[in-house]
């Protein structure tokens, strides 16, 4: 359920079946055909206004409605999606989206007797998963305890299903207050604590304290740490246990905690690094149910950033709380964003501020490098990754990205003699790493020295990543500047199909090509590079390679 989904269900054709198509009156044309366009972009703000137009053109077209809703809340504006589904609820025309945009209206205000109404008319309709923690948890919230405790023991068709409803069934006990049940679920009966994530860890933590179990809470964090999670505040906890300042249990405080952590746990399932739509719907549900769930937030974001929605996903980053472990992450995230919207200046000023809060946070310093990098002010992008690299305490395979990039600031500053130092490090940190063999190899290619070793470092880099279109460009050329032309036709030929629009590696195969005697294939890779766009002075050289040929070029470079 995908993209591809979601716009069918956006489109009308979704899996309960819909009203037919709209006849596309003067009126509603327009909005209707406008609001098809911006969806197809992602701009889910802009379809949901251009969908309450068409509606106004055409009030009783529930394709309209429906599109209309789900554009609202992919966009962040539930209220108004919910205004839309409550109308239809009315109407008799509501869907499975419907009656989950409804339920969540209805939890919000408290009232779970209209929630489990909404809800039971889907069980067919939704994962098992999800259905069967909303309808536990609603059933919690109506006061029917023992029946949504039970309904969390029935979660059993498979391994995930179990794990998933006794963790949840954990949570409704420590709401309940019945801390030893939830304790003897998250301590896995032997078979190792039921950690599903991290806050499931701090609720573990919090529930033997209420009970007295310090050392075994003292135990949970010690474990927790040892398997990775280092973080500020589970570092703070640790702390508090060991000094005798027990946390209480402060992680459930409503039914709706436990149906918003089941919509991100499908939101995230079904995303998996891919724009999904259905995913963003889910996790903007949890978001409404729990306005700081942190996860609802940041995957709100990251989905956003796939649909190219960037001024959303700021918006989502920025819902992050200074207090929370993730803060950084967030900020570097919202940063990304703006710059990728193009607001660099904005997203400077977030690692400028950010750097001056954590000044010795290597993570967050490499990424004001990166910045500064990406619109070439080296020297202060130098700067930065100096400051990183002076607060690293111990050194990793991990760090040589530092030393990498802080080299190619360097070389880029025209100081070859600290960058190569700083490349050698990179290597010793993670040897044959690709990215810097082939940054080391094509440097002496342009200076025109250590071409064997050059050739040597490349061959190793495309062999590690024989996918990479700059790195086979890189191989192409290095031959090419030794003079083995035939060599290097293969693998040009190779880089122009992986980076079919790059008007350097276009040049590149033309003048390949030109040494091979091709020469009319080598004028036509000239003329694809120009209309890639080059650098001006990439342009120029092109243009007179195409007016005198390469030859000709190359003695009026080798004479001046």
């Amino acid at each position: 359920m995908g993209k591809r989904f979601f716009t069918a269900l956006i489109l009308g054709v979704s899996l309960l079946g819909t009203a037919a198509t709209p006849v596309l009156s003067q009126g509603l044309a327009g909005p209707y055909l406008a609001a098809n366009r911006a969806l197809e972009h992602g701009s889910f703000d802009a379809a949901a206004q251009y969908y309450v137009r068409a509606m106004a053109a055409d009030p009783v077209n529930v394709r309209l409605k429906q599109s209309a809703m789900v554009s609202f809340v992919a966009a962040g504006d539930f209220r108004s999606a919910a205004g839309i589904a409550q109308t239809m609820r009315a109407n008799g025309e509501a869907d499975v989206f419907v009656d989950l945009v409804a339920l969540t209206d209805f939890v919000g205000k408290g009232d779970y007797e209209s929630a489990g109404a909404a809800l039971a008319l889907h069980q067919d309709h939704l994962p098992p998963l999800l259905w069967g923690m909303l309808d536990a948890w609603v059933k919690i919230g109506s006061g029917e305890i023992e029946a949504g405790l039970k309904a969390f023991d029935e979660m059993s068709d498979t391994d995930a299903l179990t794990i998933y409803g006794q963790y949840h069934k954990a949570l409704a006990q420590a709401y309940q207050g019945e801390f030893e049940a939830a304790a003897a679920i998250l301590d896995g009966n032997g078979e190792g604590a039921l950690h599903l994530n991290r806050d499931s860890i701090i609720i573990h933590v919090e529930v033997l304290s209420e009970l007295g179990r310090n050392t075994e809470a003292l135990q949970v964090l010690e474990d927790a740490i040892a398997r990775g999670f280092r973080d500020e505040q589970l570092m703070s906890l640790r702390a508090d246990v060991a000094a005798g300042k027990l946390p209480s249990f402060t992680q459930i405080d409503a039914p709706a905690y436990g149906m918003s952590e089941a919509l991100v746990t499908l939101a995230d399932a079904l995303s998996r690094g891919e724009p999904d739509r259905t995913a963003l719907f889910y996790a903007r549900l949890a978001q409404q149910l729990r306005p700081d769930f942190v996860d609802a937030s940041l995957l709100i974001a990251e989905l956003l950033e796939l649909e190219e929605q960037y001024n959303l996903a700021e918006e989502a980053y920025g819902l992050v709380p200074e207090d929370s472990p993730l803060f950084i992450d967030a900020e570097i995230g919202r940063a990304e964003a703006l710059r990728a919207a193009g607001d660099t200046e904005g997203a400077t000023d977030i690692l400028v501020d950010l750097a001056d809060s954590f000044p010795k946070d290597v993570i967050v310093l490499n990424a004001l490098g990166d910045i500064y990098r990406g619109v070439e002010n080296f020297a202060d992008s130098v700067d930065a990754y100096t400051q990183a690299i002076e607060n690293v305490s111990e050194f990793g395979p991990q760090h040589w990205v530092l030393f990498y990039t802080r080299g190619i600031g360097l070389e880029r500053l025209n100081d070859w003699p600290a960058a190569e130092a700083d490349l050698r490090r990179a290597l010793e940190l993670s040897p044959n790493q690709p990215f810097v063999l082939n940054y080391i190899g094509y440097s002496y290619i342009e200076m025109g020295i250590n071409f064997e070793e050059a050739q040597q470092m490349i061959e190793t880099a495309v062999a590690g990543m024989p996918s990479n279109g700059y790195i086979t460009d890189s191989l192409g050329w290095v031959l090419y500047r030794v003079g083995k032309f035939e060599e290097a036709v293969a693998p040009m030929e190779r880089a122009v199909e992986l980076l079919p629009v790059d008007p350097i590696v276009n040049d590149h195969l033309g003048d390949v090509l030109w040494m091979v005697g091709r020469k009319l294939e080598a004028e036509f890779q000239w003329r694809r590079a120009i209309s890639f766009d080059p650098a001006p002075e990439d342009l120029e050289r092109i243009k007179r390679k195409l007016d005198v040929g390469l030859d000709v070029v190359l003695d009026e470079e080798a004479a001046n």
